[in-house]
């Protein structure tokens, strides 16, 4: 018998590894959104350019914000404790609750690369996903370029599937997109 999530959506979930906080984003971060989208390093194989204007970040909150309310989505702000500045974000991009599988995607300050902060902050998600929201897969995609992202996900358990062939058109080139995804048997063995 699957079993049903028990998460939804009445109340923002605040996770907690040894050393960051994930937590809901608030109008009150956009301009540390802004500083982590403003990144070209950071965004470059993201969809769509770096940001130029700290109104760029207050849609995105706005956006985040209201696609949880519209439980379509759960994403949080990450902090390195016991600050409280977002240095980076993470969560799921879209939750299909019928084949119980979600797509996870994610980004830093450039200032906080190579020191473990997302690979812990994207396990502490894996383990929410499975455990809360009732997940059998969690999925994700990197450009091929993207080697930081594939290590990662490998890192934390995440298998390539495939390779998307000239799958986005960008700066007058066509890019491939890897494909990864996640089990919950397979995380269940490796936890």
């Amino acid at each position: 018998m699957i079993q049903m999530p028990v998460f939804d959506f009445s109340m923002f979930p605040f996770l907690e590894t040894m050393r960051l906080t994930l937590r809901q984003l608030s109008r009150f971060d956009d301009q540390a959104v802004f500083e982590i989208r403003n990144d070209y390093q950071v965004t470059k194989y993201n969809t769509g350019d770096a940001y130029t204007t700290i109104a760029q970040a207050q849609e995105l909150i706005q956006s985040i914000r209201a696609e949880y309310v519209e439980k379509k989505t759960v994403r949080w702000g990450i902090t390195l404790k016991p600050h409280d500045k977002v240095i980076g974000m993470v969560g799921f991009n879209y939750w299909d609750r019928i084949d119980h599988r979600a797509s996870i995607g994610f980004d830093l300050r450039q200032d906080q690369w190579r020191k473990g902060i997302m690979s812990e902050a994207v396990q502490e998600v894996i383990r929410f996903g499975f455990e809360n929201m009732g997940l059998n897969r969690i999925e994700a995609d990197a450009s091929i370029y993207n080697v930081g992202s594939m290590t990662l996900l490998q890192k934390v358990g995440f298998i390539q599937e495939g390779v998307q062939r000239e799958q986005y058109y960008e700066d007058g080139n066509y890019h491939d997109l890897v494909f990864f995804a996640l089990l919950k048997q397979e995380w269940l063995l490796n936890t």
